[in-house]
């Protein structure tokens, strides 16, 4: 039994004419439901990524029967591709956007056999973080710039509560590595190494970044697609680490929808981690490190420095 919700998208979601979001992984699983969440409550503009265009097509095709004021554009993207990120903000940002309220960093995968990115790097690290790393620094001017004449703009990180593995620093020296040495559960201390990366950023985001609300969240365990596609072992093992976490899978997208629409004078301090849905959770001692937060950006920095569309 997961944590009790109190939160509902119908009566907690105010109208939100005028505003764009963003959001990787919306074809899918908690992306795609934020999305239908967003569309019903009247947003002007949806912005998102993905692999599968069939999907795409059908999820533009749901929104226009129930919102068919609501504009939306769907960007295909490889997330394991430094280029293909480039592409992605290069075509948004062509497009002269005036305004992005919200970026929402979704996609993720979860688990699964060693590799590496096409960039080199460990894959759940240059998927889950190192890809919307490169994003946010391409959108920043302009949530920057939303934040100035709008009154604010987000970035949200969609962590896990798997951050929680990572019980010291990170192996920097390993990130351009498979990391395949990691032992029976080492897909996991991957899995939660990157998410930890996340939580890290969203920290140092708000401090060099102040004009705009940087958050991390944790989601809940939702049993979607990325989970049901493991191998059973790996079923077995979620199932067993997260027991009395899940959610319902209408509800796992509560704690994004909220993240991306609650007023910030209600509830959100910009650097926080939320669980679900709404509740500021204290960091563990690793992830609260201010000095590891600044050794990951400047990390960060020097790896995106030759990334170019």
């Amino acid at each position: 039994m997961g944590p009790k919700i109190t939160y509902s998208p119908e009566q907690d979601i105010a109208d939100l004419n005028g505003k764009v979001f963003f959001i990787t992984g919306g074809t899918a699983g908690i992306g795609r439901l934020t999305i239908l969440e967003l569309a019903k409550h009247n947003a002007s503009h949806i912005h998102f990524t993905g692999r599968n265009k069939k999907s795409a097509d059908s999820l533009i095709a749901e929104v226009g029967q129930i919102a068919p004021n609501v504009g939306i554009t769907f960007y295909e993207c490889d997330q394991t591709s430094f280029l293909s990120i480039e592409n992605v903000a290069k075509s948004f940002l062509s497009s002269n956007p005036t305004r992005l309220d919200v970026l929402i960093c979704n996609a993720g995968i979860m688990g699964g056999a060693p590799g590496l990115s096409k960039d080199g790097y460990e894959i759940q690290f240059g998927i889950n973080f190192l890809s919307h790393a490169l994003l946010t620094k391409r959108f920043i001017p302009l949530l920057e710039r939303t934040a100035s004449e709008q009154g604010e703009a987000r970035i949200i990180n969609v962590s896990s509560s798997a951050y929680e593995m990572q019980k010291g620093g990170l192996p920097f020296e390993d990130l351009k590595t498979t990391q395949g040495d990691l032992g029976m559960f080492g897909q996991w201390a991957r899995y939660g190494q990157s998410k930890f990366a996340q939580i890290l950023y969203t920290a140092e985001l708000a401090k060099r970044h102040p004009t705009i609300t940087s958050i991390a969240i944790h989601p809940s365990v939702v049993w979607t697609g990325i989970i049901e596609e493991l191998p059973f072992l790996d079923r077995l093992f979620i199932k067993a680490a997260t027991w009395g976490q899940k959610m319902p899978l209408h509800q796992g997208a509560y704690n994004e929808c909220w993240a991306a629409t609650t007023p910030r004078k209600e509830s959100i301090q910009s650097g926080s981690l939320y669980y679900p849905v709404g509740v500021k959770t204290e960091l563990t001692k690793p992830a609260a490190d201010e000095k590891l937060w600044a050794e990951l950006w400047d990390w960060t920095e020097k790896q995106l420095e030759g990334s170019h569309a």
